[in-house]
């Protein structure tokens, strides 16, 4: 009997050793493949997670002191056309302010942050001032009602840096964020105490014209900048008997209430009055409507009024994108 040998393929015993031995250089240079590919995309996420949040916040950050500086720039040429009105005695000039509305992205990782930016024109829904008192011209006592004033405001979204909301209102250079609001530029409201007790007050009044509108997005927009009417009066205030000191009574409407409370204490604080319902002024909320943020209605009594200095100019504003 013939004992044949058995063939287990097209490979020997050695030459199979060999071939997986090849295979298992293969797998090492997968393995380290896959092994740096973990290593890019752990630096990649710590990129992205830590690094891009920072870079974002900055440039939201830069972006909102931009456009806070771009609001002195409106509130300095609302200024520069009153003092103009004043000593030409004609309304001739018209500015224009740009806005720069959104702030940069990171390319690839993170888009642009876009803004908003609103014209709220005197007496709209959560922007306003009137003023009610009477005066006296040749003995006579005749009533004082006016209301005017309007709201321009920038609201910035933003995602990594905290939400704010700039405002110029009656003047006054505004800011609000969550954990609170203040005054950046100050109104003009003041108030002179006089030897015989009697006040004497003047407030500067701006009454924004040319209907609510609002434009928003990445890019840059602006504002045209035209001064219509400035007046400057002066009144003897009276009260019930002409000749009498009186008392003036202005109303607010704003969201930035709080702001305005501060400022208008402190003026009054510094010109040593003294609030209290007969005393000097009382300063007090008639009003709160809810919204997405609260809109206030206050009320400033000025009692024993001799003269109010009433400084008013009429603005038009016109969005452009």
């Amino acid at each position: 009997m013939v004992e044949r040998k058995r063939v287990g393929g097209p490979f020997s015993e050695s030459s199979r050793s060999k071939f997986i031995k090849r295979d298992k250089e293969g797998v090492a240079s997968t393995v380290g493949t896959i092994m740096a590919l973990l290593v890019f995309l752990t630096f990649l996420a710590l990129f992205t997670n830590t690094y891009i949040p920072i870079w974002m916040k900055e440039n939201e950050k830069n972006h909102m002191d931009e456009v806070l500086n771009q609001f002195g720039d409106l509130k300095g040429k609302v200024d520069s056309l009153i003092v103009n009105a004043q000593v030409t005695g004609r309304q001739t000039v018209t500015m224009y302010q740009p806005f720069t509305l959104g702030s940069d992205g990171v390319p690839v990782f993170a888009t642009a942050t876009a803004g908003y930016l609103f014209l709220k024109s005197g007496g709209s829904h959560d922007s306003g001032v009137s003023q009610t008192f009477n005066y006296t011209i040749g003995g006579n006592a005749i009533p004082f009602d006016e209301s005017g004033g309007g709201c321009m405001e920038f609201y910035g979204p933003n995602r990594y840096y905290v939400q704010q909301w700039y405002a110029y209102e009656n003047g006054a250079l505004l800011i609000y964020q969550e954990d609170g609001m203040a005054v950046r530029a100050s109104p003009s409201i003041s108030f002179v105490l006089n030897s015989d007790g009697s006040i004497n007050l003047q407030f500067d009044q701006v009454d924004i014209i040319g209907g609510d509108n609002s434009i928003g997005g990445q890019g840059s927009g602006g504002a045209n900048i035209d001064l219509l009417y400035h007046s400057s009066q002066t009144y003897y205030v009276c009260g019930a008997t002409p000749g009498e000191n009186g008392e003036v009574t202005m109303v607010f409407k704003t969201r930035y209430y709080n702001a305005w409370d501060n400022f208008i204490q402190e003026t009054a604080d510094e010109a040593g009055l003294v609030e209290g319902v007969g005393q000097d002024f009382s300063l007090n909320v008639i009003d709160t409507t809810d919204d997405y943020r609260p809109i206030y209605t206050f009320e400033l009594v000025v009692y024993n009024v001799n003269e109010f200095t009433h400084n008013r100019a009429y603005v038009n504003i016109e969005l452009e994108y």
